[in-house]
């Protein structure tokens, strides 16, 4: 769990967070195994889901254009913790994956459960919304 602890503090949404909070987080996140060629969301399909790619590749595209390519300890989708919004891409893994998967269900429990967890996350998000609007 090491490994998903130090990609936790790297996610925007998380760097204020404590190291108590963060592993609070971790109790909240489920590994997945998928294989190559498996869609994890559509473009438009309102997301609810965070991802974290433990080993294997997964394309991030659009219409056929490929956006990004990410592999081992990179993530995606976290906006969609906080956002009830559809997704502005697809996400197809690449080859044979281990994603850890944290839902939003799960998510906003522990952000009901931990009021400091909750006020600094939003923060964290009001700042990244305005960044993304300038």
């Amino acid at each position: 769990m090491n490994l998903i602890l130090a990609i936790l503090k790297t996610v925007p949404l998380f760097l204020s967070l404590t190291e108590e909070q963060h592993e609070a987080i971790l109790e909240h996140i489920t590994m997945e195994y998928y294989p190559a060629g498996y869609s994890l969301f559509e473009k438009g399909v309102i997301g609810d889901s965070m991802y974290i790619i433990k080993s294997g590749t997964v394309r991030i595209h659009n219409e056929g254009q490929e956006l990004a390519s990410l592999g081992d300890g990179q993530f995606f989708g976290e906006m969609a913790l906080l956002e009830d919004q559809p997704r502005m891409a697809s996400a197809e893994t690449l080859s044979e994956c281990e994603i850890f998967v944290l839902k939003r269900g799960d998510f906003s429990q522990l952000m009901q459960n931990s009021p400091n967890i909750a006020k600094s996350v939003q923060a964290a998000y009001a700042a990244r919304k305005a960044e993304n609007s300038n």
